[in-house]
């Protein structure tokens, strides 16, 4: 709509639909973790997914006043600034993640139950994830390294330094592996 009007989100606003587009993407990504977790046993993976994902609700609602349908995002710029709390937490956050990645792949990798119920399950292809319209982590497991922030920049994305993971093994273990290491890149992005 921005682009058909001719308007440009302010300097400022690119930047913080950015900071919340990957704080989502983290989110998505943990109740994913969470979830798969909880279906396949690990019921530990589910609690400590959830509790990341509390402190990323914390600082959505601070800045929109809802804990999970933002509505943040607005035809030239964002509803709203950050709050004062907002960036306090989300800088605590960005130090104390990666320690708590390293924790799940410290369960999961090598935990024999993960692997087995994990490893050549749910295999999809890239020429079966193309047909099918998948998009996303799925797709990038299977090899394809789609992704809209590098093939069609908005909001600044090219001006930000982070990698598009790939895997090949097209099943669920490398999409488990492929969502650890994109919470990684959205972090360097925040």
């Amino acid at each position: 709509v921005e682009r058909l009007l001719g308007v440009e989100a302010p300097p400022r606003a690119q930047v913080l639909r950015v900071m919340f587009n990957e704080l989502n993407r983290i989110s998505s990504h943990l109740v994913w973790l969470a979830t798969g977790g909880l279906e396949l046993g690990a019921v530990s993976v589910m609690l400590y997914g959830f509790r990341e994902r509390e402190v990323l609700l914390d600082v959505f609602e601070g800045a929109t006043g809802l804990r999970m349908n933002h509505n943040y995002i607005r035809i030239g710029g964002v509803i709203m600034d950050i709050d004062d709390e907002g960036l306090p937490k989300i800088r605590q956050f960005l130090r104390d993640m990666p320690k708590r990645i390293d924790d799940y792949e410290s369960i999961l990798n090598d935990n024999p139950i993960w692997l087995e119920r994990n490893v050549g399950v749910g295999k999809l292809s890239a020429q079966d994830a193309l047909a099918f319209g998948v998009t996303g982590p799925m797709l990038r497991a299977a090899g394809v390294p789609a992704d809209v922030r590098k093939d069609a920049p908005y909001c600044g994305y090219e001006t930000y330094d982070f990698d598009v993971p790939v895997r090949t093994e097209a099943d669920a273990y490398s999409r488990y592996v492929l969502r650890l290491a994109e919470m990684r890149e959205s972090m360097k992005i925040v």
